[in-house]
């Protein structure tokens, strides 16, 4: 037997009024009646199946499918204290998330196998992403806060505040800035000794313990793979994750390094200049970037920021590569129930630049709430996703890139239900999704790896693929398609081989199930 999807066994959605046109009311995500995509008063394109369907396909369509991947961009969710009491973990699964992020920086993997643990229990193909901690410079324990104003002279080290790192000492000069907290305090450094560094506080605020240290200044070139990380890679067989992400990458040798340790696609953190300069051979060697702009906006001018993230964005998109945007997305939710009007914008505008993904790290690691944000900025995606303009991926040459684009275009110009993809590694799905297919993408693969990797890719919803000892996986693909959407539903069929299989065809076929 095949896999059935899971909102299958679900009633059909209530009807519900939107906003936009009054008056227009339609069953969650289907239009109503002939009217054209998404109702709104918006006129941009909508990325959802809509001119041309009869009632029955359209209405199997959406009742069937939509509520598991009418959303497109995905959510990474990070672990923490938050989703340790009974059922919070499970409420977050629920609420939506597609990966989980596991934050090294503090604990080793197996101090986190627990939560993983349990979070496959709940949900056996959700992602796991280990973030590695780096090269990062923090501040020790603190038995309580420290409250810094500025003009006041703070001491770092030996007879003040501790230092978890005694290289930075070696790495400041007098009259360099020194920040805490993600750039929040602003130091600046009046004296360096040995084992002691006095520094002026220029921005106040409140030393709190582990926090950490960036030095914009700093030239010393030390290697972002630490001691610390490479025991991690070692044990990471303890939370089995599907990406692992490299921390301070400063240009491809950095990630060819971490290559050379792990076999897992590896996301290449974008938070330094250096990293900026050099975006289009990491790139070429990473599977996947993330623009994380907590540090990012420390190693740079704050104003540059935003348009470092659509540049690396933008970068991301024309190669293929999925794209994280993250850091304090949501960040107010830690302690509030409601974002800020500028933190939902903020998201918007990823989505509209082109992320394929967002990431929560405290909102819900240590938020009050972290299933309620999750839902949120679900809510927030949907809403924006139909705004979505016109997108241009990588270039079409090539046989892999024509294909999925050919898929797409025809998936669109014949207003099939669903793109559907076989496969083993997940290129298809993968090829299709970075030309922002205006139909869902349903990925069947029989490898359990490839499914959940491809939690990451924008639109995709990947399906555990059961075959026949012998038996043909287009063939099994097809059987699950027209169980999971129904008999008589249009499809497009794209099939990509992989570079090293020699004299295996690719196709694209247009089939009503």
């Amino acid at each position: 037997m095949g896999i059935v999807l899971p909102a299958l066994a679900r009633a059909a959605p209530s009807p519900r009024k939107f906003r936009g046109l009054p008056g227009k009311t339609q069953l969650a995500g289907r239009p109503a009646g002939n009217t054209e995509g998404y109702v709104s008063s918006r006129k941009e394109p909508c990325l959802l199946p809509n001119r041309g369907l009869t009632p029955t396909v359209r209405g199997r369509f959406y009742e069937r499918l939509s509520i598991q991947i009418s959303r497109r961009t995905k959510i990474i969710a990070t672990l923490g204290p938050a989703v340790d009491p009974p059922g919070e973990l499970e409420r977050l699964l629920d609420a939506g998330v597609d990966v989980l992020r596991v934050n090294l920086s503090h604990a080793p993997p197996r101090a986190h196998a627990d939560r993983v643990k349990r979070a496959r229990a709940h949900k056996p193909n959700i992602a796991i992403l280990a973030d590695l901690g780096g090269p990062k410079l923090r501040l020790g324990d603190l038995p309580s806060e420290i409250t810094v104003v500025p003009g006041q002279q703070v001491v770092l080290g030996e007879g003040g505040v501790p230092v978890g790192d005694p290289t930075v000492f070696d790495r400041v000069a007098a009259g360099e800035p020194v920040y805490i907290a993600d750039g929040t305090i602003h130091l600046q450094a009046v004296s360096v000794a040995p084992g002691r560094l006095v520094c002026e506080v220029i921005v106040g605020g409140q030393l709190r313990s582990r926090k950490g240290i960036n030095l914009p200044a700093d030239q010393s070139g030390t290697t972002c793979l630490t001691d610390k990380d490479r025991a991690d890679i070692a044990e990471l067989d303890a939370i089995s994750p599907d990406y692992v992400a490299l921390s301070y990458v400063r240009s491809a040798s950095d990630v060819e390094c971490l290559r050379g340790l792990c076999s897992l696609p590896i996301i290449a953190k974008i938070e330094k200049q250096q990293a900026l300069d050099g975006i289009d051979d990491i790139l070429a060697i990473s599977d996947a970037i993330m623009v994380a702009r907590g540090d990012l906006g420390v190693e740079m001018p704050i104003e540059r920021v935003p348009a470092a993230q659509k540049r690396l964005i933008r970068a991301a998109n024309l190669c293929g590569k999925p794209v994280i945007t993250a850091t304090q997305m949501m960040v107010s939710m830690v302690s509030s129930p409601m974002p800020t009007r500028a933190e939902v914008t903020d998201v918007a505008n990823a989505v509209l630049d082109g992320t394929d993904a967002v990431m929560l790290s405290e909102e819900t690691a240590v938020g009050r709430d972290p299933a309620g944000v999750v839902k949120m900025m679900g809510r927030l995606l949907l809403e924006t996703e139909p705004m979505l303009p016109t997108h241009h991926g990588p270039a079409h040459t090539g046989s892999p890139n024509a294909l999925a684009y050919a898929a797409a275009k025809l998936a669109e110009d014949m207003d099939a239900v669903a793109i559907v993809a076989p496969t083993r590694t997940g290129v298809s799905a993968l090829r299709v999704a970075a030309f922002r297919a205006r139909r869902p993408i349903l990925a069947y693969s029989r490898v359990r790896e490839t499914t959940r990797r491809l939690a990451l890719a924008w639109g995709v919803r990947a399906i555990d693929l059961e075959v026949p000892p012998g038996g043909d996986p287009v063939a099994a693909t097809l059987a699950a398609a027209r169980r999971d959407l129904g008999a008589g539903s249009r499809i497009i069929l794209l099939d990509i081989a992989p570079a090293e299989a020699q004299g295996v065809p690719s196709l694209v076929n247009a089939i009503t199930l």
